[in-house]
């Protein structure tokens, strides 16, 4: 069978940094083909090439056997090449019918809502949102369904090769298999999918065939059923990567660091009760929206609470404000590190030193041989480039970005550390080092608080975990208990009695 789009010898330079060196790539008619590779890797270049958003490379770039040089998206797009991103380009304020045709495409000239609602089912159903009523406000949907309509837009468009980039990363478990379940379907109707996405459970799930890009260059594709996830790895590192998370241990510590009571934060149904012990590894299991993202964000005083209160070494408080947590020795990584979690236009050693900038000035001057001291030693923990110090955070890729904004909380000395999504958007190389630098804070005496949406990443990071599900506390789960199988239970069907 003829690839419907085939690149050959393709290369991008910027500057004296080569993104892709002499790659290879194609896709055949109906085939669902994952792209993977750790961050950096040039996978974001190579999917731009191929979408219309880059035409300065070299080599040569065929569709449909014919060469082809797009120089924008529209014209990719004209061509039968569709890219969901993974920023949302839907106007929440406008119906999902007319998100879909915003464009105009396919649409007559005269076109009334409810026209429009007609003319939107159709796509829904193929995405499977049939259940979605079009005229329903884009931000009254999950962010699951909103990726959907995203997807259902682009299809309206009646491309032939659609590029999903990381279209689950910040969904939970169920938008997750919508999003598989809508690929499988597109695939058996004709569709070429290129599907990018670090999870590498899903990769193997749904894709025929699998491209690693390794360092900018291209190894040769292979059947899915072909690779297991160890050897898929050792491709992407060019190396073996022995265990992907530290071993788990029971605690022993009779006496809680903190004791979290009634604690009642925006978003949540009822107050929650847990305690946190230190050197253990806490997790917060629940899907999207379940409340446990919320709770760290209380506890680090990002988010006002109705009540409640923290008692930390003899002390009861609540932080009402990220200040007054830092001081009490709570460090809070959100799970959007560009948003909040870095200054991304300044240098990697002022992001390294914020949180402690009373430590390294004086009369509010900066002491410049103090901050170097303790970004580098920072740095050194966190296998950072001490070289790049001097370099803008926005540069590092999103495995090294995500180590910055973890790593800059070592400069207050902190005794409970909450991370919300600490891999999301992250390669499977880079999520191995941040698992052993958590579990090395752990074991220095800290306690680290985990929620996360990822039901491997749960399962097998946490030392115990308390489950979460639509704003309410379920339960807890012991090492002993502990199995995603139970975890999924509680956290997406608790009060089903059946199996009991």
């Amino acid at each position: 069978m003829q690839p419907l789009l085939k690149l050959s010898s393709v290369s991008r330079s910027f500057g004296a940094i080569h993104a892709l060196k002499n790659v290879d790539f194609e896709i055949l008619p109906g085939e669902v083909m994952g792209l993977v590779g750790e961050n950096g890797a040039g996978k974001s270049t190579l999917v731009k090439i191929i979408s219309g958003f880059d035409n300065g490379y070299s080599g040569d770039y065929s569709f449909d056997d014919s060469p082809v040089r797009f120089s924008n998206p529209a014209r990719a797009e004209q061509a039968g090449i569709a890219i969901a991103q993974q920023e949302l380009s839907l106007i929440p304020t406008m119906s999902v019918a007319e998100n879909i045709f915003l464009a105009g495409h396919n649409v007559p000239a005269i076109a009334n809502k409810r026209k429009l609602v007609d003319m939107a089912r159709p796509y829904l159903d193929e995405v499977g949102l049939d259940y979605i009523n079009p005229a329903t406000g884009v931000d009254r949907l999950s962010v699951g369904e909103q990726h959907l309509v995203e997807v259902a837009r682009l299809i309206a468009h009646d491309p032939r090769i659609l590029i999903l980039d990381e279209p689950t990363a910040a969904l939970g478990e169920q938008d997750s298999i919508r999003i598989l379940d809508m690929v499988s379907r597109l695939s058996e109707r004709g569709k070429s999918i290129i599907y990018v996405s670090h999870r590498l459970d899903e990769i193997f799930k749904i894709t025929d065939r699998i491209t690693v890009l390794r360092d900018g260059e291209s190894q040769p594709a292979r059947t899915a059923d072909s690779l297991n996830v160890h050897s898929l790895v050792e491709l992407m590192l060019g190396r073996e990567l022995e265990n992907m998370f530290p071993a788990q241990h029971e605690n022993g510590h009779a006496e809680p660091l903190m004791k979290v009571r009634e604690l009642w934060p925006d978003g949540l149904l009822e107050p929650v009760n847990f305690d946190i012990y230190p050197g253990e590894i806490l997790g917060l299991a629940g899907q999207l929206g379940s409340g446990s993202g919320e709770i760290l964000a209380a506890m680090g005083g990002a988010l006002r609470t109705r009540s409640g209160a923290l008692t930390l070494s003899g002390r009861d408080f609540l932080p009402s404000s990220p200040k007054e947590a830092i001081a009490a020795g709570i460090a809070y990584c959100s799970d959007d590190r560009k948003l909040d979690g870095l200054f991304l236009g300044r240098p990697i050693k002022e992001n390294l030193s914020s949180p402690s900038l009373g430590s390294i000035s004086k009369f509010g001057w900066m002491l410049r041989p103090a901050e170097w001291s303790l970004a580098n030693g920072i740095a050194e923990k966190f296998t950072i480039d001490a070289s790049r110090l001097n370099a803008e955070a926005g540069v590092l890729s999103g495995g090294n970005q995500q180590k910055v904004a973890l790593g800059k909380w070592l400069s207050i000395e902190p005794k409970i550390i909450l991370v919300n999504e600490p891999t999301r958007g992250v390669d499977v190389g880079a999520r191995a080092e941040i698992y052993r630098k958590l579990r090395d804070l752990a074991d220095d005496g800290a306690a680290i608080v985990v929620a996360s949406t990822d039901i491997q990443e749960i399962a097998n990071l946490p030392d115990r975990i308390i489950t979460f599900y639509r704003g309410m506390q379920i339960g807890e789960i012991g090492l002993e208990q502990m199995s995603a199988a139970a975890i999924l239970k509680q956290i997406t069907d608790p009060f089903d009695e059946t199996n009991l």
